[in-house]
């Protein structure tokens, strides 16, 4: 069993904790989170308005310091900083980190020095060793350099796998995404200002991102292309992004302008999709029915390519959208990583 440490238990966190819990391969043996209410922490465990109910018997142990999962004990810590938690104590192979706090990240180096093999972090960050994509680069991990990984964000692990095979065959000379993301926590729900966004330490000051997010389709700039050039960097120079805030609660989609160097067709285009749905099929799947985005909700795959909005201008200007389960989809991709990571293999059940 792979036995993980899990650092914060927000959406990503009880996400990535729900597919460990599922698995026959991965053991959750600790958690730290801020909020030290841990029946609340159970509460938000068994009953996920997007995820539903969870089908796994989980309990407050009687001590109320941890949790208890199909007779499993998961102790809880609370503490604000990761380094002071003692994750050697819980014998761990990899601690996962889901904050988002980029303090975390920095002290991921003193915990590496107490004996924890190895750190995944669940955001693009400069402070770490390597930045994995499944699809793109996986084969590129050396263990004894990279104890610290980053496993990139949501729209990374769609975007970058599609982008690679799409550069592989045809050459990318230019592209631009257009991310649709659902609204998040940090958002406002009634309008305020752009102080009042729940997002500590954030830098943004359009005041349009201080909006009800309920409501209306928000534009905002976005990491995403200076994320994806990190694991693809040959697109240096020829790749840009913009955001849209949606109000949709799961479930997101990419659409890509792309200009190529070499002649391509949309039968081109679908005919590879549709090989590497079973040659990559933990990556890829070609969706040929008339679906949404909701259709998604859950999928364990990076990168749903919609065949029907696959169009081609000229043999050389590409437009296509790209679905992606923001959550359970990325979360699922996490703990892939992790499995390279600890050189294991096995399958997660949603």
């Amino acid at each position: 069993m792979i036995k993980i440490g899990l650092n914060g238990f927000g959406r990503v966190g009880r996400t990535i904790a729900r597919i460990i819990l599922k698995s026959n391969d991965c053991q959750l043996n600790v958690i730290n989170e801020l909020d030290p209410d841990i029946g609340n922490l159970a509460y938000l465990l068994k009953y996920d308005s997007i995820c539903g109910r969870f089908s796994e018997k989980v309990i407050v142990a009687k001590d109320k310091n941890a949790l208890v999962c199909n007779d499993k004990i998961i102790p809880i810590y609370s503490s604000d900083k990761s380094e002071l938690v003692p994750w050697e104590k819980h014998d761990i192979d990899i601690l996962i980190d889901a904050t988002g706090v980029k303090e975390n990240v920095l002290s991921a180096r003193k915990l590496i020095g107490r004996g924890i093999p190895k750190v995944i972090v669940t955001h693009s960050s400069d402070e770490v060793d390597f930045t994995m994509v499944m699809g793109v680069n996986e084969d590129k991990y050396i263990p004894n350099k990279h104890h610290v990984v980053s496993s990139s964000i949501c729209d990374v692990s769609a975007i970058a796998p599609t982008l690679f095979e799409i550069n592989r065959l045809w050459t990318i000379e230019n592209c631009f995404i257009t991310t649709l993301h659902p609204w998040l926590a940090y958002q406002n729900l009634l309008d305020g200002t752009v102080s009042s966004i729940s997002s500590p330490g954030h830098f943004w000051k359009d005041y349009s991102l201080g909006r009800n997010s309920v409501l209306s389709l928000i534009p905002k700039d976005t990491t995403a292309g200076t994320a994806t050039l990190k694991v693809l960097p040959e697109l240096n120079g020829k790749l840009d992004a913009i955001s849209f805030r949606v109000p949709t609660n799961i479930v997101s989609a990419s659409d890509m302008t792309i200009l190529v160097k070499n002649s391509v067709s949309t039968d081109d285009l679908n005919s590879h999709f549709r090989k590497m749905s079973i040659e990559k099929e933990d990556i890829f799947e070609l969706q040929e029915e008339s679906l949404v985005s909701i259709d998604h909700r859950g999928t364990t795959k990076s990168a749903i390519i919609d065949a029907q909005r696959i169009k081609v201008l000229n043999g050389k200007m590409i437009k296509m959208i790209v679905w992606y389960d923001n959550e359970w989809g990325y979360g699922s991709k996490v703990i892939d990583i992790a499995r390279i990571i600890s050189k294991k293999s096995g399958e997660v059940y949603g």
